[in-house]
């Protein structure tokens, strides 16, 4: 389990919850398959903008969502 995937298991937010929040906070949309691949792992070297732009909407620091 990544660091992104228990943040969101741990306040049963789904990844189309974060993806909307994104959405929402910072006026970008994300691809269901950009945050899947991140939220599973697969995706591991993320842009500095969208690793802020998601610790940021979840009011957590960098480090808490990379692993």
């Amino acid at each position: 389990m990544t660091k992104l995937s228990k943040i969101l298991t741990d306040r049963q937010m789904s990844q189309r919850d974060l993806q909307r929040a994104i959405l929402d906070k910072h006026k970008v949309l994300l691809g269901d398959d950009r945050i899947s691949r991140m939220v599973t792992g697969i995706h591991t070297n993320y842009q500095v903008k969208f690793a802020k732009m998601i610790a940021d909407t979840l009011n957590v620091k960098v480090d808490d969502i990379i692993e």
